[in-house]
């Protein structure tokens, strides 16, 4: 089977200012790598990938031109003539695709995973959605003390917390999403609401491999720890 994917491109970026003044954060490169080229590179490895949904808003002449100069085959832009969420964009996607399911990444992320293991499992488990996961930990540089209703005390020294994360990668049902978009009036729509909304929701964990370069520290470190992937 082959499903089409959608690169989400169309955010301000503002987390990573000054530099997303004058390019959006997926094209932002260093080593001549930026997330926008890894992302692209991995699906079009990729035998199960048909077409390539490319959202953009901010600073849409220059993405078009990179876009246009990269020759990216099997690429759709879609233009937002004003800003429509983490998610709005879809339902213009929709009208352009014939695809039963979607593969949705954020454009500013870092990934290394196994697609095919992806859409299997999601196509395996029939459901709304699919949430790409990942383990973080939190190392605590300081002893908890927890306590109970009888007054006793415990510490730990230093712990480590472990939480599954969203990395911003999803497979979603068409069908599912044709429906949220017929009961939902406003175009602006953010991800977390398309979430809330799907009744069966699958988590599938794509290990290390992953980075979001959010904050300028993760990514200075992206461009080095990519390298060893």
């Amino acid at each position: 089977m082959l499903i089409d994917c959608v690169v989400m491109c169309g955010g301000f970026g503002s987390r990573l200012k000054p530099f997303t003044y004058l390019i959006p954060k997926p094209f932002l490169t260093s080593n001549n790598i930026s997330p926008f080229d890894y992302t692209i590179k991995n699906l079009s490895n990729n035998n199960l990938i048909n077409k390539i949904f490319i959202t953009i808003y901010y600073k849409k002449d220059y993405v078009k031109k990179i876009i246009r100069n990269k020759k990216i085959l099997n690429s759709v832009k879609i233009e937002e003539k004003k800003p429509l969420g983490t998610a709005g964009s879809l339902k213009t996607i929709l009208k352009k695709s014939k695809s039963k399911h979607f593969i949705v990444i954020n454009g500013d992320i870092f990934s290394k995973i196994n697609y095919q293991s992806l859409i299997k499992k999601h196509l395996r488990e029939k459901c709304d959605l699919t949430v790409c996961v990942k383990e973080h930990k939190i190392n605590i540089p300081y002893a908890i003390l927890t306590t109970s209703k009888s007054r006793k005390f415990s510490f730990k020294e230093k712990p480590t917390i472990k939480k599954k994360i969203n990395t911003g990668i999803y497979v979603i049902n068409t069908n599912f999403l044709k429906k949220f978009f017929n009961k939902k009036k406003d175009d602006f729509v953010n991800m977390d609401e398309v979430l809330r909304k799907a009744k069966k929701i699958n988590i599938f964990d794509i290990g290390n491999k992953w980075i979001d370069i959010g904050h300028i520290d993760d990514f200075k470190r992206a461009f080095h720890e990519i390298k060893n992937w």
